[in-house]
């Protein structure tokens, strides 16, 4: 639980990265949006990468910043 004030960082993979990747669970910006919707302040919602070894240009994921209000 996330007090009032308090912050929460989200590293999710991201709807737009291409491909098929099992069970991975892509998120949109509106998935994202709609869940942080009440009690939250949505700081940033930012493209970002996750880096990996098997793929030099990583992976695509949304990074989010968020606010408890």
């Amino acid at each position: 639980m996330v007090r009032p004030e308090g912050r929460y960082f989200m590293l999710g993979f991201s709807d737009r990265q291409p491909g098929e990747w099992g069970r991975v669970r892509k998120l949109t910006r509106d998935e994202i949006e709609a869940s942080f919707g009440d009690g939250w302040r949505i700081d940033s919602i930012e493209p970002d990468t996750i880096d990996i070894a098997t793929d030099p240009d990583g992976v695509r994921a949304w990074l989010v910043a968020l606010t408890r209000i």
